[in-house]
Order: C-alpha cells, then structure tokens, then sequence
C-alpha cells in the first residue's frame, strides 16, 4: 500500500465526480483534504457528499475569494472580508491542518467551441486552468517545502497531446500548457525536493452531470480507445494515490495516461 497517512491535500476543480473519487480515496488513506471550488457553496455542496465520518479531515473554501466575493461573503461571511485573497485562502489550510503536502490542480469546465467559433474571450477563458495551476502551485510553495514528500499533480486530459476527439484549439492548447507546466515545475522543483507529475485523461463517463453524450458520440469514443470503454473516475484513483505518495519519491516529470489507449487509438 501506498503511505498516505497524515499527509494534506489542496485540490482544485474536484466537484465533479472525478475529483470525489480522488478525495474519498485521499480521505480513505487518511490524508486531510482542503477542497478549492470558484464558489465557497459549492465546495460544501461537494463535501455534503462525503461520508460525515471525515468531517475534521476535510475543509473547503472559495479558491479565489475576489473572483465572486458578494456570493462568498454572503455564503460565510465569519470566513471572507472585502480584502480577502488566495494567499489568505492556502494559509487558512496550512493552519487548519498544519501542512501542505500534495497540491493537486483538477480545474477543468469548458464548453467546446470549434477554430471558426473561438474568439480572445473563449481563449482567454480556457487558458486559465494554466493559471490556475501556476497560482496555487506559487502559493503553496512555502509550505510545500516544508514537507518531507511534497508533491504536485496535475489533472489534464490527452487533447494536448494529438488534438482532441472533438475540434477546440483553446482547450487543447490549455491542456498541452498544463502539460508544459508540469515538466518545467519538475525542472524547477525537483532539486527542492517537490515532485510534479500529471495525468492524462480520456473522457470519463459520469465526471459531471451536465455531461451527456449522445448514443453516437459515445460509440464514436468506444471505437477510438484501444480498451474499448470509457473511463470512470475510479479509473484515476490508482494513478492518484501512487503519486501522491511517499513512495513515489523518484517519479518526477512523468506523464501517466489514464485513458483506455486514446493517445494510440
């Protein structure tokens, strides 16, 4: 088994099903979790849905505090004030749980839009699961070094990598810069003791609920992917749970392709 014990999780973008298979399988290994959503509602509406029984062991907040303050002061305004910012939100985890373990970057929400249709605003709206990444990843940093086996993954999916199944150059752009990030982080970050890492995904069945393809998209995938199925989101939590374990010590600047062979097919 892999050493999970005690160590902390911040994890963004982890409200879809993807992302509470990752948490439940953290909490299960008892890892303390800081759940980072755009809205500080929605990351309790996600930790509603975890079993009670880890209730000291997990906490969320809004990432970016700024981004929707009035719905964030109105939700928990005992938590947020008119300044508060991200440096706040990771600081608030590090002296909840008293560390920063495992930072790992799940941001995804993007609605396709083909080469003729993407526009700046689109473009711009895509890019910031680079961003995102980027940010938490400097602001966790001080407490990441304080860690005896710190790591960072990143969540991206196979568009990156030789286009996507369905035509989106923002999308695939971002997910390849997500790519990129990662390898320069391992380069920048290993010699500090931080391993960085990803894993590329296919299209996980079921991650959200607004997700819905149709009978011929859904048999157009299955025709693509060597393994012949779609994904779940338990599929990740093997993947996960090695790279963010003590264990995994030596795995630094690696990809790991957690879609059913969609690189190959």
């Amino acid at each position: 088994m892999f050493t999970l014990e005690g160590r902390t999780m911040v994890i963004t973008g982890g409200a879809g099903n993807d992302g509470l298979a990752m948490i439940n399988a953290a909490l299960e290994g008892g890892m303390n979790v800081a759940f980072l959503s755009g809205l500080h509602s929605k990351a309790q509406n996600a930790i509603a849905k975890l079993d009670p029984k880890y209730k000291d062991h997990v906490v969320g907040f809004a990432q970016n505090p700024q981004a929707m303050l009035k719905e964030n002061l109105e939700a928990a305004p005992d938590i947020y004030n008119e300044n508060s910012s991200m440096k706040d939100v990771i600081d608030m985890v590090y002296e909840r749980f008293g560390a920063i373990d495992v930072v790992v970057n799940a941001k995804g929400g993007h609605i396709r839009y083909d080469f003729e249709h993407t526009d700046k605003k689109i473009w711009r709206h895509s890019m910031e699961v680079v961003e995102s990444a980027f940010v938490n990843c400097k602001l966790c940093l001080p407490y990441l070094l304080k860690s005896k086996a710190a790591r960072i993954i990143n969540i991206t999916t196979f568009d990156g990598r030789n286009g996507g199944w369905q035509l989106d150059p923002s999308f695939a752009a971002a997910r390849a810069g997500l790519e990129a990030l990662t390898y320069e982080m391992a380069r920048d970050l290993g010699p500090k003791g931080i391993t960085s890492n990803c894993i590329l995904i296919g299209h996980i069945e079921g991650d959200t609920a607004e997700d819905k393809l149709s009978d011929e998209m859904r048999a157009e995938l299955i025709a693509r992917t060597p393994i012949g199925r779609q994904g779940t989101p338990q599929d990740l939590v093997p993947a996960f749970c090695f790279l963010a374990s003590e264990e995994a010590g030596f795995v630094n600047g690696a990809r790991i392709d957690v879609n059913g062979g969609m690189i190959v097919g």
